[in-house]
């Protein structure tokens, strides 16, 4: 079989590879002395070491020791508060949902019961292709653009972490200008309601919670598991490249923007682009569990974590669950955000105990 490409596939293509090549013979250059001496002056794997010095310190410490640490500083007291609240509302929130099937059990009603169904797709994989294509082409843009910057105009504030966030975002900005793009034609509606209507957002969300809720005991017991294995075989894992940058990260306006992109533009162009137009995709052609497990594979795999690529795959089945018996990608995204936002609340709270030292 032969793969006839377009004008336009071949020149992104061409584009692509000479971007790439062009960054390879940059990267063989010597570097430009730093800009930035405080960022320059740590490594990675030293922030990393931080980092996990920060949570052992946080988690080891007893409960005398944290009663004094809020005595001596009451900003941190709001701070624990809202924490255990979200702990307890998640505690009696999944026991509530779980009494709630073992009764629909014993009432032999019917455990799940859908609000929707996603619209089915006229879009090709040629074209979810052409988009990823293109997501390529505008990370190394990108890139070239960032190694101009640094060599020649050097300014002081830009370091590892300010050109994490700019590619973070660009390619969600991508992401979700290519998904809006194909929605915006039309495409997907064949069904009438595309699951964007006020009542069936609140129903979804809702719907979207309860099924967080529910899976919270298996996600415990998936967590408890990597852990056994870790300190079977003495593993001390990388924290995720996200809680590094957050712990170490001094600097208002690049938190702010990490939190930009974790919490809000991250689960929307991610929800956008697996949920919506992969699985919408696959769901036709290989049917709803394997396009459910094949979209949460690569997305667990794409978040390039080898030691929390269960939890992640556990995840990418939850938000691929909630879209399928909801038709509604907005619900998808609302438990999407909620988990974010509920770990770097988490984070937030060991970040500010750690450095009031």
């Amino acid at each position: 079989m032969t793969i006839r490409l377009t004008r336009g596939e071949a020149s992104l293509l061409v584009a692509w590879l000479l971007l790439l090549g062009t960054q390879m013979a940059l990267s063989s250059l010597k570097p430009a002395a730093p800009s930035d001496a405080r960022a320059s002056s740590i490594s990675w794997k030293e922030q990393e070491r931080f980092t996990r010095d920060q949570v052992r310190k946080t988690m080891g410490m007893g409960r005398q020791e944290l009663a004094d640490r809020i005595h001596q500083h009451p900003s941190l007291g709001w701070r624990f508060q809202i924490v255990a609240l979200g702990f307890l509302f998640l505690f009696f929130g999944s026991v509530v949902q779980w009494l709630r099937i073992f009764w629909g059990m014993v009432q032999h009603r019917p455990l799940v019961q859908s609000l929707g169904s996603p619209p089915l797709p006229t879009w090709s994989l040629r074209e979810i292709l052409r988009l990823i294509l293109c997501i390529l082409v505008a990370v190394q843009l990108s890139v070239l653009a960032e190694w101009m910057v640094i060599h020649f105009i050097r300014p002081p504030w830009l370091d590892r972490h300010v050109l994490a966030l700019v590619n973070t975002l660009l390619v969600d900005a991508v992401a979700v200008a290519g998904a809006v793009w194909f929605f915006a034609r039309g495409r997907g509606r064949e069904t009438g309601d595309s699951g964007w209507s006020g009542s069936r957002i609140q129903a979804g969300v809702r719907f979207g919670i309860r099924s967080y809720l529910t899976a919270i005991p298996l996600f415990l017991l998936l967590l408890l598991v990597v852990a056994a294995v870790l300190n079977l075989f003495k593993i001390q894992p990388p924290p995720q490249a996200v809680f590094t940058i957050y712990l170490s990260e001094r600097r208002g306006l690049v938190l702010k923007g990490l939190l930009l992109v974790a919490v809000v533009a991250g689960p929307i162009a991610e929800e956008l682009f697996f949920r919506g137009l992969l699985y919408g995709w696959l769901r036709v052609r290989i049917g709803v569990w394997r396009a459910l497990w094949g979209t949460a594979f690569l997305f667990a795999f794409l978040h390039t974590d080898p030691v929390a690529f269960l939890p992640i795959l556990g995840l990418g089945f939850l938000f691929g669950w909630v879209y399928e018996k909801t038709g509604s990608l907005a619900a998808s995204m609302a438990v999407h955000i909620f988990h974010n936002a509920g770990m770097l609340t988490v984070a937030s709270l060991v970040k500010a105990i750690a450095s009031m030292t």
